[in-house]
């Protein structure tokens, strides 16, 4: 055999044995996360599954400074004033339950 295709062979044993240590890819991790978007009040907002923890992305659409709270499913709660036209996250444990717009100001303000 020649020293070229003696080389392609050894490239191909090579990368023939990288490819099956590898193995395939679960069903899990090849399925793209679901997105969920929505509005209420003044905040767009989204969130993807997650499997411990979920991040929720917002924005204040309205002119003034509007109180968010964020509920997860874990009991937790995230109460917020956020001004207007500003973006922000959070994240919390579990899956986002509930987002709501508490109107301008209220108590945290």
């Amino acid at each position: 055999m020649n020293r070229k295709l003696r080389a392609a062979l050894a490239s191909a044993a090579a990368l023939l044995a990288v490819s099956a240590a590898a193995g395939p890819a679960s069903a899990a991790e090849m399925q793209p996360m679901s997105k969920h978007t929505g509005t209420t009040g003044c905040f767009n907002w989204s969130w993807a599954d997650g499997w411990d923890s979920t991040t929720v992305y917002f924005h204040n659409t309205c002119k003034t400074t509007h109180v968010i709270e964020i509920t997860w499913n874990h009991d937790l709660e995230y109460d917020a004033s956020i001004p207007a036209d500003f973006k922000g996250s959070h994240n919390g444990l579990g899956s986002m339950t509930h987002l709501y717009d508490r109107g301008a100001c209220g108590s945290f303000c």
